[in-house]
């Protein structure tokens, strides 16, 4: 079972943030999100809230497009849906 550790922002290339998870043995997973490149609805952990957009618009769309990341915990997709849109 894996737990959620901390964000870290990545140095180099295009993510956003990188979700460090452990599990119980001590075992840690990185998962990047997000893409600076582009905008998101509201950023929660904050690095990147001057790309804040906040159209309730195209935050519809996104969900609508994204419908069933909210339930792959821990997933790219989940860390997006609940922390960027």
């Amino acid at each position: 079972m894996w737990k959620f550790v901390r964000f870290e922002v990545p140095s180099t290339g295009n993510k956003k943030y990188v979700a460090i998870l452990q599990n119980e043995t001590g075992l840690t997973k990185k998962v990047p999100f997000g893409d600076r490149r582009y905008q998101q609805y509201h950023d929660k952990i904050g690095v990147y809230q001057h790309l804040d957009h906040l159209d309730v618009v195209r935050r519809r769309s996104y969900r609508a497009r994204h419908a069933g990341e909210e339930k792959k915990k821990f997933s790219a997709g989940w860390f997006a849906w609940n922390y960027l849109w």
